[in-house]
């Protein structure tokens, strides 16, 4: 959560900004001509989905993928390819709930992939769960306690066998649990171990369009890790220009703090690889039981 937060506000400059708003202008004049393209184009096979919220979770799997193809559609980014022999869709959604659930619809819609996997960040809620651990929830809830249970559960000899490997249940939350007394109390209400910002969204998504859906994360804050002085500054602002105003104050005064922060950003990209690696051998096992499913399923209609 904090490093989304990191990779949002602190890491955009405003040059950096001006440069992505013209970006952003020339993408939307084309986004209407992709979207009439949809229709002529052959839409490539799609044996798993894979939903990130932001490009920096995504990482690690997108180094990996062959034969990429990526497309810049309305408010998400969608690369197909290919995974260890197997053809997969990775979508960075977006930081909002809106801009999550319309790439998931969207998925859904154009791949009807048989399986969905709600992949990324996540921090820990109880204090046995520590950094660069994967968590792969049993169950999936959001703060009004309403909770889904997950498509694909990993066996308990599994887990045990796996070193950093955990399993609980996942607490979807809409703001960022930036302090450790946020996250004891959501621990507190909710019996929940980690929290996200998106897998109920993209769950409840999935079953409404009766699609397999699990949750995949990997720990990069832990109970009572504090966010670093200058991001907590910046945090506290409640305009652009008082974030602006924050950082720049900060780099001239802060040095630590802003070496802090990149160190956060880089430790980001380790955990993304470390995510990436353990998605290998789960997109292996969701395509090993759907090619399952429909064998059983011919034998029955012949």
């Amino acid at each position: 959560m904090l490093v989304r937060y990191l990779v949002s506000n602190y890491l955009r400059s405003a040059a950096g900004q001006a440069v992505r708003d013209k970006m952003e202008s020339a993408v939307s004049e084309q986004t209407q001509n992709l979207q009439e393209m949809t229709d002529d184009r052959e839409i490539p096979n799609c044996e798993i989905a894979i939903v990130f919220a932001s490009h920096i979770e995504a990482t690690g799997v997108l180094d990996q993928l062959e034969k990429i193809v990526s497309v810049q559609c309305a408010g998400f980014v969608e690369h197909t390819g290919n995974w260890n022999g197997l053809d997969v869709v990775v979508v960075e959604a977006g930081d909002s709930w809106r801009s999550i659930a319309r790439a998931t619809t969207a998925v859904i819609n154009l791949y009807q992939p048989p399986w969905i996997v709600s992949a990324g960040f996540c921090c820990a809620l109880h204090p046995k769960f520590r950094n660069g651990g994967i968590v792969m929830p049993n169950r999936v809830l959001d703060t009004q306690n309403r909770r889904l249970d997950v498509g694909f559960k990993i066996s308990e000899q599994a887990v045990k066998e796996t070193t950093g490997l955990y399993v609980g249940e996942l607490l979807t939350v809409s703001e960022i649990l930036d302090t450790p007394k946020k996250r004891k109390q959501m621990h507190k209400q909710t019996g929940a171990v980690v929290a996200d910002m998106e897998s109920s969204v993209i769950m409840e998504i999935c079953r409404q369009a009766s699609v397999k859906c699990m949750s995949v994360r990997v720990i990069t804050e832990e109970l009572d890790e504090q966010p670093p002085e200058l991001m907590s500054r910046m945090m506290k602002q409640k305009t652009k220009a008082g974030k602006l105003g924050a950082l720049s104050k900060g780099v001239f005064t802060k040095i630590a703090g802003v070496k802090e922060m990149w160190d956060m950003k880089n430790a980001a990209y380790l955990s993304s690889e470390r995510l990436a690696k353990f998605l290998f051998g789960v997109i292996e096992q969701l395509a090993k039981t759907t090619k399952s499913s429909e064998a059983g399923l011919s034998k029955e209609t012949h």
